[in-house]
């Protein structure tokens, strides 16, 4: 277990690394080229899996993969916020970002099922499969359509150059509901991620067969797709306060759950941190994107992203190496507690900051509180 935290954590340290440079350059030369890049470094790394064979290769996959990953990450929702706006549908941007997420998820699903199904067959298989799948975001890339915004007039870039203490003092400086909605991306996000890859392990340890583990990854992934594709739907029904309140409890139930619990109560309480993930990261990705000027919007995502793998990077080694020297029960008690404190430290202060914002007449157009707090 330690090498594939070993591998996620070298994963993320390549984003760390190239994360707040890509959306610069995403936001300097266009979103289009950046995406493209991006692209054609995630077909490079799928394409790397025919001769790979041991950890080193797994490790410039990853690598590959990593520098793709950070030039489209918070491109495409740049993209897609400057697209709607351009449209002249800004007020829809918040339900792109839940589809846009929903998408995904179901993807995600969609391949984890295709995956079970092909190894049945041979691992060769999965891998060809594989490879064409991840030559498929850059045939996709090659067909968008850059925004006005960001097209070159007779050779020359349209965005002045970028001050990243700008941006900086922007996110942490201009605000205390986008500056907790940073924290919020970088640390509450982990306490779902962390179940993504211990779940496996738990999985193997309860005596799942392995040609179910595609299976239930998809049920999974399906219902954080479809959390989050309601996820605004869901946040007027409850208001902001017990939203961030139930996505922050979740999490901790689910270790709880999968530590304390036998099989079937494992596998219903495991669904929590799906349940939280797809509305958790819709509401919050949209809140900092409406709350950030066009100009540097990549940027910001990048910074948020950044945060959030700089913290996985550190965190992720540890985890599986406690997982190798103590167990996974012990592993699941102990996020269970480190999930509570980021909740409280976290979620707590974003919505005592929206509270305050409300109150005080400032209510921010995008913050996530679009239908009140309580």
């Amino acid at each position: 277990m330690e090498e594939v935290f070993l591998t996620q954590a070298f994963f993320g340290a390549i984003i760390v690394a190239m994360e707040v440079p890509s959306g610069a350059l995403a936001d300097r030369f266009g979103r289009k080229r950046a995406l493209v890049l991006g692209a054609l470094f995630l077909a490079l790394g799928h394409m790397s899996l025919l001769w790979v064979n041991d950890l080193i290769g797994f490790l410039v996959f990853e690598g590959l993969l990593g520098v793709g990953v950070s030039l489209m990450s918070g491109t495409d929702l740049a993209l897609l916020y400057d697209t709607e706006i351009e449209l002249g549908r800004e007020g829809e941007s918040p339900a792109a970002v839940a589809n846009l997420y929903s998408m995904h998820s179901l993807s995600e699903a969609i391949a984890a099922v295709g995956c079970s199904l092909l190894i049945l067959h041979s691992m060769d298989m999965v891998i060809v499969v594989q490879v064409v799948a991840g030559c498929i975001p850059l045939l996709v890339a090659l067909t968008l359509k850059e925004p006005s915004i960001h097209r070159a007039v007779s050779g020359k870039e349209t965005l002045e150059p970028l001050r990243f203490r700008e941006v900086l003092v922007h996110l942490l400086r201009n605000g205390a509901v986008i500056r907790w909605t940073v924290i919020a991306l970088s640390l509450w996000s982990l306490t779902t991620f962390f179940a993504v890859w211990i779940l496996q392990q738990w999985w193997s340890e309860t005596d799942v067969p392995l040609w179910a583990f595609g299976y239930l990854r998809a049920v999974y992934t399906a219902i954080a797709g479809l959390a989050g594709r309601f996820a605004l739907r869901i946040e007027r029904r409850l208001g902001i306060g017990l939203l961030l309140g139930i996505i922050g409890l979740l999490p901790v139930m689910g270790y709880v759950g999968l530590a304390a619990s036998g099989l079937v109560m494992g596998l219903i309480a495991a669904a929590g941190f799906f349940i939280a993930r797809g509305p958790g990261l819709v509401v919050l990705r949209d809140a900092l994107n409406r709350l950030t000027p066009s100009r540097f919007r990549a940027t910001a995502n990048s910074m948020a992203s950044f945060g959030f793998r700089a913290a996985f990077v550190i965190a992720g080694p540890v985890a599986g190496a406690w997982i190798d020297y103590a167990g996974t029960a012990s592993t699941l008690w102990l996020l269970a507690g480190v999930a509570a404190i980021i909740s409280l430290g976290v979620l707590l202060p974003l919505w005592l900051a929206i509270r305050r914002a409300i109150t005080a007449g400032d209510d921010p157009e995008g913050s996530p509180c679009a239908a009140s707090a309580s």
